[in-house]
């Protein structure tokens, strides 16, 4: 058998494996995303919780960048190793690339820019408390609502709110419900069939 026989075979072979039916891709929309993100929060309770610990009796400054690390790493980490973090898997949807493959590290970590900016605000936010002259005095959360901020990052951080709602919320607008940070990393978030 001639080599473009084969090749005409094995083509036809990949064409029937789908039994004739093309599969349609449904892309996660903006709520379902939404519903993932809440169940990744239950997720963090318990770095959340050594966090409260942390800021209210122990004021270790190096566990705060500890925990900020662990944080901040898991959603790019999952998503490059899982497909999906434990709220997508909950609600079955997952990242791949535009082959609907699995996103590579640089991918991961490239949609995952809008956070990682969120989390270096906050992060220069809670050094600034932690920092502070009366910051060891303080026991209770009451008390930590009363110390005075730094306006800077507090304006820094409402603009970037802003910023940052309408990067993730341009998906709604999308016809493939890809936001900016899809878009720059090359990503979907598609409904999971398994």
């Amino acid at each position: 058998m001639s080599e473009e026989g084969l090749d005409k075979i094995l083509i036809d072979e990949e064409i029937d494996n789908t039994h004739g039916f093309k599969e349609e891709i449904e892309y996660a929309g903006f709520w379902i995303r939404v519903g993932a993100a809440i169940i990744d929060s239950f997720v963090m309770i318990p770095i959340i919780a050594i966090s409260f610990y942390n800021l209210l009796s122990l004021k270790s400054v190096i566990l705060l960048y500890i925990l900020t690390l662990i944080s901040a790493i898991y959603k790019p980490l999952m998503e490059w190793r899982y497909g999906a973090t434990v709220g997508k898997m909950a609600v079955k949807i997952k990242v791949v690339n535009t082959e609907l493959k699995p996103i590579s590290i640089d991918q991961a970590f490239g949609r995952y820019m809008p956070w990682a900016i969120s989390v270096i605000i906050t992060l220069m936010s809670s050094t600034s408390i932690y920092m502070a002259d009366n910051f060891k005095n303080i026991d209770t959360f009451m008390e930590l609502t009363t110390m005075p901020q730094d306006s800077s990052i507090d304006t820094i951080s409402t603009v970037y709110n802003i910023i940052f709602m309408v990067i993730v919320g341009s998906l709604i607008f999308d016809k493939k419900k890809r936001g900016f940070h899809d878009k720059i990393a090359k990503t979907l978030c598609i409904k999971a069939n398994k």
